[in-house]
């Protein structure tokens, strides 16, 4: 399998790095129009223009537009450029760029272009990212494997209906932002009652682990889990006392809430 991504940043190196980590039968090609980005990319990857991907033989399977939406426009036209003027055959076009609908890309590219919108997060870096997908409806059984099996290596993979696209980035797309900022909050928090920096880290890191394990492998309600850890009077009470009054779940609702309605803005 051979894949050409565009766009060498967060997103694209988290999916490179994914990649390599977790199927190493995969052929990546990579490109960046910054240099430093082109530059801290590894070795097994081929850093190539995109007029230098579509060689006999040896064409992208895929190409993942991993540029911002208001990059898109002018990424898709200078790719399928270097397409049309080669004997390639045509890829299936993976983006994933917020906010911007299928209907646009083929504007961008072709009305008879197979394509497929991803969501990945950053935890793909690591192989454990959270990738929502959708396809136009001339994608094949075949695109639907391969976009299974480019995001599968970067961690776990849904597909959706189109129209849900937008509330997958506010909060999966964006969720590991809300959930750095809480890790932040909870290592400030020991430090403020007293804790070294490096134990405050230590606990807060393996809290949040574990919890998160505890919640997928139970099967329980996250209510049942969080009465589990209350007693009456308790610590853990005057804690999400103090959190309720200061409306921290409200808070995350209308964060996710806000993502999503400005992936709508953004796709215009």
């Amino acid at each position: 399998m051979r894949v050409a991504i565009l766009g060498a940043g967060t997103m694209g190196r988290a999916i490179i790095d994914g990649l390599r980590a977790n199927n190493r039968s995969i052929m990546i090609y990579a490109y960046d129009t910054s240099l430093q980005a082109r530059s801290a990319l590894p070795e097994a990857v081929t850093i190539a223009p995109p007029d230098q991907w579509f060689s006999a033989n040896a064409a992208p399977d895929a190409i993942i537009f991993a540029v911002k939406p208001m990059d898109l426009a002018s990424a898709c036209k200078e790719v399928d450029t270097c397409r049309t003027s080669s004997s390639a055959p045509a890829p299936l076009w993976i983006s994933i760029a917020a906010g911007v609908g299928i209907a646009t890309l083929r504007h961008y590219l072709s009305e008879d272009a197979r394509i497929c919108r991803v969501m990945p997060n950053t935890p793909a870096r690591i192989g454990e990212g959270m990738s929502a997908w959708c396809c136009s409806d001339n994608c094949t059984d075949g695109d639907h494997t391969l976009v299974e099996s480019i995001f599968s290596a970067c961690g776990k993979t849904v597909f959706v209906h189109e129209k849900l696209m937008h509330a997958v980035t506010g909060l999966s797309g964006s969720g590991p932002a809300y959930v750095f900022l809480f890790l932040e909050a909870l290592i400030e928090g020991g430090v403020t009652a007293g804790l070294p920096l490096s134990i405050a880290r230590e606990c807060a890191f393996q809290t949040v682990l574990g919890a998160v394990k505890m919640a997928a492998q139970s099967g329980e309600h996250t209510g049942a889990l969080k009465a589990g850890v209350m007693s009456p009077g308790g610590t853990t009470a005057a804690g999400l006392r103090a959190l309720e009054e200061r409306a921290f779940k409200h808070a995350i609702i209308e964060a996710v809430g806000v993502a999503a309605a400005h992936s709508a803005q953004l796709g215009g």
